[in-house]
C-alpha cells in the first residue's frame, strides 16, 4: 500500500540555490561565525484516505540538529543569519508483532520513521542587549531541506521514486546570546513549518492514497567567534 504514492509535481531547485548563494555571500563581510548542535523534536502526520484509524507516526521522535553558519550585517537591533548542515526529521509509533502463523502476540515495537535532510537557512534575527553581556532575539527566514537518508520504512515509496525529497517553509525562532570578548554562547530554539508534504497522493477512487506532514522543533546549543 506504501507504494502506490506520488512525488508531487513540483520542486524547489531555485530556492535551493538562492539559499546556498545567500550563504556562501554571506562569507564576505560576515561578522561572527557560528556551531549549533542540539536535538530535534519531530512527529509525523501520516493518514491513508478513506481508513478507519487515525494518524500514524505521531509520536515524538528525538534526533539531532547540527548546522554551522555566520552572522552578518550586524546592527543595534538586527542582524541576518545564514546556516547550513543537517537535521533529521521523522516520528515513532508502536507496531503490533505477530506470531508465525498470523496471530497477535499482544507485544508491540516501538518504530522509528526517520528522514535525514542537509538543511540551509536564513534569518533575520531581532535582537535588544541587556546588561551589556546577554542579548536575547527572535527570528524569522526562510528554509530548504534536501533528502540524503531514510529509514527501511520508506524504501518502497523511495524506490518507486514517490518520495519528495525536497522541503521548504518558514524557521521561525528565538533565544538569547551570552556575548564574553570574541566568543559567544547562547540558547536556541526553532520551528520548521514546511509547506511541502513527504508524500502527498490520492488515489482517483473515492477512498485510496495517503498525505505525509511534518512537525519539527530544534533545542541548540551555540558557540560563536566574532571575527569583527
Amino acid at each position: 500500500m506504501l507504494a502506490l504514492i506520488i512525488k508531487p509535481k513540483y520542486t524547489m531547485k531555485k530556492t535551493g540555490l538562492i539559499l546556498t548563494g545567500l550563504f556562501f555571500a554571506s562569507f564576505t563581510f560576515g561578522q561572527t561565525v557560528n556551531f549549533q548542535a542540539g536535538t530535534s523534536l519531530s512527529q509525523l502526520d501520516w493518514k491513508f484516505n478513506g481508513a478507519n484509524f487515525g494518524s500514524l507516526y505521531n509520536k515524538t521522535l528525538i534526533g539531532y540538529s547540527i548546522l554551522a553558519g555566520i552572522d552578518y550585517l550586524d546592527k543595534k537591533y538586527f542582524n541576518l543569519s545564514s546556516n547550513i548542515g543537517f537535521i533529521r526529521k521523522g516520528g515513532k509509533d508502536e507496531v503490533q508483532l505477530y506470531d508465525q502463523n498470523g496471530v497477535l502476540t499482544g507485544e508491540t515495537l516501538i518504530d522509528n520513521a526517520t528522514l535525514d535532510y542537509f538543511s540551509i537557512n536564513t534569518m533575520v534575527d531581532i535582537k535588544y542587549e541587556i546588561k551589556e553581556s546577554f542579548t536575547p532575539f527572535v527570528g524569522i527566514g526562510p528554509q530548504f531541506g534536501y533528502l540524503i537518508n531514510n529509514s527501511k520504512l520508506f524504501d518502497p515509496i523511495k524506490k518507486d521514486d514517490r518520495l519528495e525529497n525536497k522541503s521548504y517553509g518558514l524557521m521561525v525562532g528565538g533565544g538569547i546570546k551570552y556575548n564574553r570578548s570574541k566568543f559567544q554562547l547562547g540558547l536556541r530554539s526553532d520551528y520548521y513549518l514546511d509547506f511541502t508534504k513527504v508524500v502527498d497522493w490520492t488515489d482517483v477512487a473515492p477512498t485510496g492514497g495517503s498525505k505525509i506532514t511534518s512537525k519539527t522543533y530544534s533545542i541548540s546549543f551555540t558557540i560563536g567567534y566574532k571575527l569583527k
